[in-house]
């Protein structure tokens, strides 16, 4: 689970607990959404990849031999007018894409039509057994009886526990649901068309009912920054499996190093299927709703979560496997890792949307039981263009620089910045005229490392070096003509 969908479950309010016991298959996630055509990462479409690895020096090849890249990185940087006391980077690999060359690629962002979310939808619902449409904020009158039972349950828990001083609250929250029984339906309607962008849909995957949530990733109209998708359970299948469990009120599925209540690292993983057939069937599922040409950057022991109202672990096992993807351009990974701790990009008076275009799947016996994805460029608007990029030098000479005129401009909290990553990736920015294009740079970032060896969650600095000139690419700037900035007006 990223930390995205973990601020979406970690959310503490009653009545998101409530809903996610009675509507869990509709959650509201960050999500990602895809097009109806097939979705080709690669520019040629042959569907090649350049892949990830490094070369060592014996047998050093494409960028790693043509630019002059070390295997290391230890550098000190000029600190500049920025005020701080060092800028350094100690990074204990380069990472550099298996490649020989890099290019400029220019791109539009995703949208969806109705055929393209039909396509979606019909794609892992069985049509022919019935797809029912949730409109956002709709409950039906069976649904509404579960969440008033629920708070009665919640209300009486929490009595037991000695705490009556939430009586009011729960109270009037049953009064609301009560009150929303008189315009509530019996039953949510059969699928007509997929006019409404932001419905949900219901229906059966296999012998289960799943829930399809298609969506932009914001509803703020200055704001474009893909789209989302969502694949869960259905309410009554979630329902059923917190039979039994005592004290929990909502379950989830996350990878094993993102459960951190309790120790899951010495339970047998009670899944019969093995890590290749678990990204093989996660290939699978993309395809089948048309994304293709995404490549499995990792992959670990998948846990089932019982959780109570406060998000304390009743129960977990360990039963699947856990698959993260990422879009790449010609095998080349674009710029991933979340920016929310990232102090000088949120202190500007307003805060930059942090982009992705990736999927997380969660694939058991059972097949694929639950997806988070995200998709913002279109492939299908790929245009590229030739570029020549600096040798590391060149590119270390000009960002000694670079780094310090970005700490001048966007001042940091930090009395010193101390690198351990360095990697060339597409960046996405804009060129002199505004258009949106991913670029080759160099991201030096500052991360601590977390449980199972994840260092991309905690990013506490970054400063990109665009590796076609050496300059520093302003995120700030380039997220405001991107349409990915907003303010707190």
């Amino acid at each position: 689970m990223s930390k995205k969908e973990e601020n979406n479950m970690s959310k503490s309010k009653r009545v998101v607990r409530i809903a996610a016991c009675v509507l869990a298959g509709v959650m509201a996630v960050q999500l990602a959404g895809c097009g109806s055509k097939k979705v080709d990462y690669t520019l040629d479409g042959d569907g090649t990849s350049g892949g990830y690895s490094e070369s060592d020096d014996g047998g050093r090849s494409g960028l790693a031999k043509s630019l002059g890249i070390p295997d290391k990185c230890d550098e000190t940087f000029d600190v500049g007018k920025s005020g701080l006391s060092e800028i350094r980077c100690t990074a204990d690999k380069v990472d550099v894409p298996d490649t020989d060359k890099l290019k400029k690629v220019y791109y539009t962002t995703t949208k969806l039509d109705a055929k393209q979310r039909q396509t979606i939808v019909e794609g892992l619902l069985d049509r022919s057994q019935g797809i029912y449409v949730r409109k956002e904020g709709v409950s039906t009158k069976d649904e509404l009886k579960n969440m008033i039972e629920m708070t009665k349950k919640f209300k009486e828990e929490a009595a037991s526990q000695g705490d009556d001083t939430s009586d009011s609250w729960y109270d009037a929250q049953i009064e609301t649901y009560k009150s929303q029984m008189a315009e509530a339906p019996e039953s949510l309607p059969l699928l007509e068309n997929y006019d409404d962008p932001y419905a949900a849909y219901t229906g059966k995957h296999g012998d289960k009912d799943y829930t399809v949530a298609i969506s932009g990733y914001s509803s703020n109209e200055k704001v474009d920054s893909g789209m989302y998708m969502a694949f869960s359970l259905a309410e009554t299948e979630e329902n059923a499996l917190l039979d039994g469990v005592a004290g929990a009120t909502y379950t989830y599925v996350t990878g094993e190093s993102s459960v951190t209540d309790v120790d899951v690292s010495n339970m047998e993983n009670e899944c019969r299927i093995t890590e290749s057939d678990a990204i093989s069937q996660a290939m699978n599922f993309l395809s089948s709703v048309g994304i293709d040409g995404m490549e499995y950057s990792k992959v670990e022991p998948l846990v089932r979560v019982w959780a109570g109202e406060n998000g304390d672990v009743k129960q977990a096992k360990v039963d699947g496997y856990y698959v993260e993807l990422n879009r790449t351009i010609n095998g080349v990974p674009i710029r991933n890792g979340e920016l929310y701790n990232v102090d000088n990009l949120q202190t500007q008076k307003g805060y930059m949307y942090d982009i992705d275009d990736m999927a997380h799947i969660s694939v058991n016996d059972e097949g694929v039981v639950y997806m988070y994805s995200t998709l913002y460029s279109d492939s299908a608007s790929f245009k590229d263009e030739d570029v020549d990029i600096l040798g590391w030098d060149d590119m270390i000479s000009k960002a000694n620089e670079s780094i310090a005129a970005y700490y001048e401009k966007y001042q940091t909290r930090y009395g010193k910045i101390e690198f351990n990553n360095v990697a060339l990736r597409y960046v996405s920015s804009v060129d002199e005229s505004g258009k949106m294009c991913y670029i080759p740079a160099w991201v030096f970032t500052e991360s601590e490392e977390l449980r199972g060896g994840d260092i991309s969650g905690e990013i506490s600095q970054i400063v990109c070096i665009n590796a076609i000139d050496g300059s520093y690419i302003d995120l700030i700037e380039d997220a405001k003509q991107m349409k990915l900035w907003d303010d707190y007006n």
